[in-house]
C-alpha cells in the first residue's frame, strides 16, 4: 500500500539525512515529499566516483538539473579529471573515494559511480553500506555474484538505485510496448540485438610494463583487480577488452540493445544460451560472436530466441522487408523484433522504433498506438525517485537480471560451450566449470567488498 504525502514526511527528531537513507523503495506509490525534506536549497546533495572520461559526461549531466547540488569528486587519476575539477572551484576533490565518504560522507545523499566494470560492485556496495543511493553505470558489475550482491543490498537498506542504460528512460520502450500489447507484431518469432564493436584484443600475454603517467594512482585503478603492471593497453580507454577489467562488447553494449526486447516481451531468465564465435581468448573477448538465449513460455506467449551479434564476422541478417539502401540500427548497433504481421527496427537505446518497410510504416501510422513522448531523463529519474516523486525505471532488482543475462553469454564465450540453466533457480546445470564463473574473478586480497 502506497503512502499518502502526510504519512512521508519527515518524523519529529528524523535528520534530512536519515530520511533521505531510507530510500523510497518502502514506498510503493509516487509520492510527493514536502521540500523542506531537502533542506534549505531543496537540492540532493550528490558525490562522483569518477570525474574524467564517462564521469565528466555524467557531471554535466547532474550540473545541470535543479535538484542536484554537486558536493565531492573522487578520481584515480587527476590529470584526466583536470577539466572537471576546474569547471567546480571549492567543490573537494579525492583520489581514493573510500576518504571522500569518511570526510564528507554525512553531507551526501547519493553518489553516481562512473568506473570500470571491475570497480562498481565495490564502490557501490561501499557506498551503500553507508546509506547513499547509488547509480551505476552499466554494467551493473562484473560478475553475477557481484550483481547479486548489489540487489540484495538495494532490498535490504532501501535504497534508491538505478543502472545507467540510459535508453530505459526513452520514449522507444514504452512505445514498442504498447505495440506489442494492441497485437500489432502478431506472433513474435524472433528477437535480435548487436553492436558493430567487439573489444577484441589479441595478446596471448600481458603487455609490457609501461611508466605510470603522472596523476595517475595506479593501484587505486586496479582495486580489486590483479596486481599487474600499467599500460595503455588497458588505461584510459581500453580496459573494456580485458577479462580482468571488462565485459567486452557484450558488457558495453547489451544492456543498451537487448533491453528493448527483454523488457517489452518479458523474457526473464533463459534456458539455454548457445554460442558460435571465432574462439576464445586467453585474456580478451572473441573478434566476433553470435549468442543465441532461449526464454521459456509464459502465460500469455510461447517460448522466445533472442540472437545477440557482435564483431565484424557476425552481424545480424537484414530482414527481406528492410530497403536494401536503408542503414539497419545506428552506429552503436540496435535491435529488431520480427513478428508474424510487423516488423520493427530501431537504432541502440531503443532509439527511434520504426516498422519496415518503410511504405508499411506510413500505411499503419494512423493506426498504431501513441504514447506520450515526454518522460524524465534517466538521472532526472533517479533524482525524482530519491526524493519520492517516481519510481526508478533501472533499479538494481530489474537491471541486475538484465545484466545476468548479457553475464552468462560471457560465460558462455569465455569457455566456449553451451549452456543449460534452471531458469528459476537461476543457476547453470551439469557445467561445474561455468559454475564457477558466477564469481570470476575473485577480488585482490583487501579489496572484498
Amino acid at each position: 500500500m502506497g503512502m499518502t504525502a502526510d504519512a512521508a514526511r519527515i518524523r519529529p527528531g528524523m535528520g534530512r539525512r536519515a530520511f533521505l537513507g531510507r530510500g523510497v523503495s518502502a514506498l510503493a506509490g509516487v509520492t510527493i515529499l514536502p521540500r523542506s525534506v531537502f533542506g534549505a536549497n531543496g537540492k540532493i546533495d550528490v558525490a562522483f566516483i569518477g570525474a574524467g572520461g564517462k564521469g565528466s559526461s555524467a557531471v554535466k549531466a547532474m550540473a545541470g538539473n535543479p535538484a542536484a547540488n554537486i558536493v565531492a569528486f573522487a578520481d584515480v587519476d587527476e590529470k584526466r579529471a583536470g577539466a572537471t575539477y576546474q569547471g567546480f572551484p571549492g567543490v573537494p576533490t579525492f583520489a581514493d573515494f573510500r576518504k571522500m565518504m569518511d570526510k564528507h560522507g554525512k553531507g551526501i545523499d547519493a553518489v553516481v559511480i562512473s568506473t570500470p566494470d571491475h570497480t562498481h560492485h565495490y564502490c557501490g556496495k561501499w557506498c551503500m553500506r553507508m546509506g547513499k543511493h547509488v547509480y551505476i553505470e552499466k554494467p551493473l558489475a562484473h560478475n553475477i555474484a557481484q550483481i547479486r550482491d548489489l540487489m540484495e543490498a538495494e532490498k535490504k537498506n532501501k535504497l534508491v538505485c538505478q543502472m545507467g542504460n540510459q535508453g530505459h528512460s526513452g520514449v522507444g520502450i514504452p512505445l514498442l510496448d504498447a505495440w506489442a500489447k494492441a497485437g500489432v507484431f502478431g506472433e513474435v518469432k524472433e528477437l535480435r540485438a548487436w553492436c558493430k564493436s567487439n573489444w577484441s584484443f589479441d595478446d596471448a600475454e600481458r603487455p609490457k610494463a609501461e611508466p605510470v603517467p603522472p596523476g595517475l594512482d595506479w593501484d587505486l585503478w586496479l582495486g580489486p583487480a590483479p596486481q599487474i603492471p600499467h599500460s595503455t593497453r588497458y588505461y584510459p580507454s581500453r580496459w573494456r577488452g580485458w577479462f580482468d577489467f571488462g565485459n567486452g562488447a557484450l558488457g558495453d553494449w547489451a544492456c543498451h540493445n537487448m533491453d528493448a526486447p527483454w523488457t517489452v516481451f518479458d523474457l526473464g531468465y533463459p534456458s539455454k544460451v548457445h554460442v558460435e564465435s571465432t574462439g576464445p581468448l586467453k585474456l580478451s573477448f572473441p573478434k566476433s560472436a553470435r549468442l543465441t538465449y532461449t526464454f521459456p513460455a509464459k502465460p500469455g506467449r510461447g517460448e522466445m530466441v533472442l540472437r545477440w551479434y557482435q564483431g565484424p564476422e557476425f552481424q545480424p541478417e537484414r530482414p527481406a522487408e528492410l530497403e536494401p539502401d536503408r542503414q539497419m540500427g545506428n552506429e552503436g548497433g540496435g535491435s529488431l523484433i520480427i513478428g508474424s504481421k510487423a516488423t520493427a527496427v530501431m537504432g541502440s537505446h531503443a532509439g527511434t522504433p520504426r516498422i519496415i518497410p518503410e511504405s508499411k510504416a506510413q500505411e499503419m501510422a494512423a493506426t498504431l498506438p501513441k504514447v506520450a513522448e515526454k518522460r524524465s531523463s534517466h538521472f532526472d529519474n533517479w533524482l525524482r525517485a530519491i526524493r519520492g516523486e517516481e519510481k526508478a525505471r533501472s533499479h538494481f532488482a530489474y537491471a541486475g537480471l538484465l545484466t545476468e543475462v548479457m553475464q552468462l553469454g560471457n560465460i558462455a564465450l569465455h569457455l566456449n560451450c553451451n549452456l543449460k540453466l534452471d531458469p528459476v533457480s537461476r543457476e547453470i546445470l551439469d557445467n561445474p566449470e561455468a559454475k564457477k564463473m558466477f564469481s570470476w574473478p575473485p577480488p585482490r586480497k583487501g579489496w572484498e567488498a
